[in-house]
């Protein structure tokens, strides 16, 4: 078993939402651990017969609470060690054609090819500027009414205060400024800090407004 931070419910949200692929563009996923939300979303995906790269981005650099979390499932990882090769043996007998990219986010985008995205989800990107860099590079190529964005530490904030609560409302803040390009699809709010929205239409990156920061 692949120690997972997320729930299986996710996990089998995943897979649909790859077997869903309409082939209108890549998925990919940023912030991907050892692998445990790629493997259903790659399932999902072959059984769409997807046919494209898979784009897989982290640092694959394994801190204290990887370690940890890794621990707690029955696995033992090495502070400091590089995970890349843990990553991919997970997912490559799932499918071969994974790009994986190490590197800090969002210089390591720069290795994105440009294809539209059908399918992207957000780990490790959750607090600015981090986030909103990453969005305004990748958010460009999503397809308007197909592409399926996932959040996986949307509602994170919750389990922090102060400045750290503060720094995890960065994904909140965005959703609530641009509520008119996105939609809400899918979150289990006493579950998990997970939720996926539909890319509507193009962001106005131009826009201010105030948000709540309310569910």
């Amino acid at each position: 078993m692949i120690p997972s931070m997320t729930p299986e419910r996710v996990h089998s949200y995943l897979w649909s939402i790859g077997r869903e692929w309409q082939g209108r563009g890549t998925a990919m996923e940023l912030g991907c651990w050892l692998g445990a939300s790629s493997v259903p979303l790659l399932a999902g995906l072959i059984d769409a017969k997807y046919d494209l790269p898979f784009w897989a981005f982290d640092r694959w650099r394994i801190d204290t609470y990887q370690v940890k979390e890794a621990k707690k499932q029955g696995a033992d990882l090495i502070p400091g060690a590089s995970s890349k090769s843990l990553y991919l043996q997970n997912v490559s007998g799932i499918y071969e054609n994974v790009r994986a990219i190490q590197g800090n986010l969002p210089k390591s985008l720069e290795n994105y090819d440009g294809s539209p995205i059908e399918i992207c989800v957000f780990d490790a990107p959750k607090k600015d500027p981090v986030f909103t860099l990453c969005m305004k590079y990748l958010e460009p190529l999503f397809v308007p009414g197909v592409t399926v964005l996932g959040l996986l530490d949307y509602y994170s904030y919750e389990k922090h205060t102060g400045r750290q609560a503060y720094n995890l409302l960065t994904p909140i803040r965005f959703m609530e400024k641009y509520d008119d390009c996105f939609t809400l699809i899918k979150h289990w709010p006493e579950l998990c800090s997970c939720a996926f929205f539909k890319y509507e239409k193009p962001v106005d990156w131009d826009r201010s407004n105030s948000v709540s920061y309310g569910r």
